[in-house]
């Protein structure tokens, strides 16, 4: 039992490999000349995601069409 107990703890002590591959999502809305990330699952999360924000009806503004939200997406580590 003894033989069996110190690799178990071994194992779980030791860290495993793990995906490295990390998407952020990158917000802006030229209005207020800010950024925002976010981290997301993956690249189609992040893609999705984007674009909704684009399209949203809220952050277009009828008063000044230049001011138009966009988005990138990045991977990372």
């Amino acid at each position: 039992m003894k033989r069996l107990l110190l690799p178990l703890l071994a194992a779980f002590a030791l860290p495993t490999a793990a995906s490295a591959e990390s998407y952020w999502l990158l917000l802006t809305h030229s209005k207020y000349e800010t950024f925002e990330k976010i981290e997301m699952g993956s690249l189609d999360q992040c893609e999705e995601m984007g674009a909704l924000f684009v399209s949203s009806k809220r952050l277009n503004m009828p008063i000044a069409p230049a001011w138009k939200p966009g988005f990138e997406c990045f991977e990372g580590k």
